[in-house]
């Protein structure tokens, strides 16, 4: 007995009968395969084609029987996504709205949705979200709604060039009590992307033995210095213990982690506050030499 060979036409053919139910006014291409979508709300009236690779490679990687399931609330999604691509736009103009937020890897794909988020990995430990923000409120963009917006056109805009541009007036701020710098604004989930363009924010954060650094929450990074006439040890286990308290306190929490930046590198350091000490310091800053060169 062998597997019945994948046939996208029999994933289109569930598209075309579920099309007419849930989204009316749209229109399959199964040349595209693309769907035609046209919608309007009060005043607006919009239109976009979207693709359906997405869905077919979905169903691709699934047994037949669940097919019809995938596609139903596939659809469903995407009428949940012609009603936020509506409300974005009562906002002005959403191409200038895009904007990025630093994330733990993996945190798209832990996201509660059908339809594919708009995120690109960002070294070992992080990845980029794109989103848009429309008043307080923050939304994950994702590849469908990119596409109803036109984001996808050549010539639109960056969402990580509008972002790093909007960050271009923080400065660090005293961590008061402590040795520690930060940049916070609060409630602007795009801070952390000082991270990415660490060399314009941090000029100088990975040169020498580096920076030692946190991003325990969207609107804040903070930035622990190196400095060979303290211990290291004490330095940063005070460190991990703070950071710890400002994740669990975060409105919009990002990594309980601790990192060390030095030249390109960063690297997250094994932190367990149950223990003395609690952070496994790298050997270039825990090493005897280094300890003895005093200035």
């Amino acid at each position: 007995m062998t597997d019945t060979p994948f046939d996208r036409r029999h994933v289109l053919d569930l598209v075309a009968d579920l099309l007419p139910v849930l989204v009316p006014d749209a229109e399959l291409d199964p040349a595209g395969p693309i769907v035609k979508l046209r919608w309007s709300r009060g005043g607006l009236t919009s239109s976009a084609e979207v693709g359906l690779t997405e869905l077919i490679d979905r169903c691709r990687e699934q047994p037949h029987h669940l097919w019809p399931r995938t596609v139903d609330d596939w659809l469903r999604a995407v009428v949940d996504e012609i009603g936020v691509a509506t409300d974005e736009h009562l906002y002005g103009a959403v191409a200038e709205r895009q904007r990025v937020t630093l994330r733990p890897q993996g945190w798209s794909a832990a996201y509660d949705s059908v339809l594919a988020g708009l995120s690109v990995p960002f070294g070992r430990y992080f990845e980029i979200v794109f989103g848009i923000q429309s008043g307080p409120d923050w939304h994950r963009l994702t590849q469908v709604r990119r596409v109803m917006h036109g984001l996808h056109l050549p010539g639109s805009p960056s969402g990580l060039e509008l972002t790093l541009n909007g960050l271009a007036g923080l400065t660090l701020q005293e961590v008061p009590g402590t040795p520690y710098r930060m940049f916070h604004r609060p409630g602007d989930q795009t801070v952390g992307l000082a991270l990415v363009d660490h060399e314009q924010a941090l000029p100088n954060g990975g040169k020498g033995r580096g920076t030692l650094l946190a991003l325990p929450a969207t609107d804040l990074l903070a930035v622990c210095p190196i400095d060979r006439r303290d211990d290291m040890q004490v330095r940063v286990d005070e460190f991990a213990h703070w950071v710890a308290k400002a994740h669990a306190d975060a409105v919009d929490p990002c990594s309980p982690g601790v990192y060390w930046l030095v030249g390109e590198l960063l690297a997250e350091l094994p932190v367990d506050l149950d223990i003395t000490p609690s952070v496994t310091l790298p050997k270039a800053l825990k090493s005897p030499f280094w300890r003895r060169r005093r200035t």
